[in-house]
């Protein structure tokens, strides 16, 4: 038997085909829909249709039969109020299997009438506070898709006791665990900040389109040491004058950017003492952020306790994640 994992985000979607009980992709398809779609047409049929096409094309050209697979597994985006099915976040603290509760089983046409496991977001367990909600706004926060990464990441590189696990993206994420329980998150829009700056405004003639094309340290710790020293948009502005004065090449300057916004992330964090009794830190997500958050890190002498995952770890964390709940799930109609 296989499953199907959808891991859909803002903008894409990706569809991945599963050997069942050996957690090993056979294939993957990436669809450039995400509930930005809904959120622009105010519909989600162009969300729905895409992922309905992925799902046939993945199942076709691997010559399989709609019987031949188990079930479907949908994380992410997708079960937000702007996805294909909303499921409410769940208040951490959370382990795996209340993941697994929560989560809501549908039967989809499209989706040939196979059943379609959506598992739920978090969100922080916020105490009765006095004051109004500006005053506390800092201890909010919510998260989707990030909980499957989180569990595959902590089942593949066997980790216990009181972390972090950093994953970097559009949104970057710092989730604190406690042995295998999902305490809380934190978020920033680190990824989107990088993309829309470089790409909308002046800074755009500054840097090239693929921004960071290689990791050049010397260049990342200055920008995080001028964001520190001058704060962050003084020293974005800085890019543009090292353009103008210096003989910095494209990806220098690239480093310099992302430095500094790397160090404006870890200095909220450090802020809100989030760091304190941690036994480790596990940095995820995509290069050349992963790579960039690392040597940060080993910059502010934390290296000690710093796991950088590898690209398989990374990859297989969501598929991982998504089977563990997925197979408590199933138990239930299979």
């Amino acid at each position: 038997m296989y499953i199907i994992t959808i891991d859909s985000g803002t903008t894409n979607s990706r569809i991945r085909l599963i050997k069942n009980k050996q957690n090993t992709v056979i294939d993957v398809i990436k669809k450039p829909v995400g509930v930005r779609n809904t959120a622009i047409d105010g519909t989600m049929d162009v969300l729905k249709n895409g992922i309905a096409e992925g799902l046939q094309e993945i199942i076709h050209r691997n010559k399989l039969q709609v019987k031949d697979i188990q079930y479907i597994v949908a994380t992410g985006m997708i079960t937000s109020n702007l996805g294909l099915h909303e499921v409410k976040h769940i208040e951490g603290p959370c382990e795996l299997e209340e993941f697994a509760k929560a989560s809501s089983v549908q039967i989809f046409e499209s989706f040939f009438n196979i059943p379609c496991i959506f598992v739920p977001g978090m969100k922080n367990r916020i105490e009765d506070y006095p004051g109004n909600l500006l005053e506390n706004i800092d201890l909010y926060d919510v998260m989707r898709g990030e909980e499957v990464e989180t569990f595959g990441l902590l089942h593949q590189l066997g980790l216990k006791g009181k972390g972090m696990i950093l994953l970097p993206g559009s949104h970057t994420k710092f989730v604190f665990v406690n042995n295998r329980q999902i305490e809380s998150c934190y978020s920033t829009l680190c990824g989107e900040l990088l993309f829309t700056v470089s790409r909308n405004t002046i800074l755009s003639s500054s840097l090239n389109k693929e921004l960071v094309t290689g990791i050049e340290r010397e260049y990342l710790i200055e920008g995080c040491k001028s964001s520190k020293k001058f704060g962050l948009t003084r020293s974005l502005y800085h890019v543009r004058l090292l353009h103008l004065f210096d003989q910095m090449n494209d990806n220098q300057r690239a480093n310099y950017f992302v430095g500094a916004v790397i160090a404006s992330d870890i200095h909220s964090i450090q802020k809100s003492n989030r760091f304190e009794h941690l036994n480790w830190v596990v940095i995820g997500g995509a290069n050349p952020l992963r790579k960039a958050f690392v040597e940060i890190f080993s910059h502010m002498e934390l290296s000690d306790m710093v796991i950088e995952a590898s690209d398989e770890q990374v990859e297989l964390s969501t598929v991982i994640g998504s089977i563990a709940i997925g197979d408590i799930v199933s138990l239930n109609f299979v």
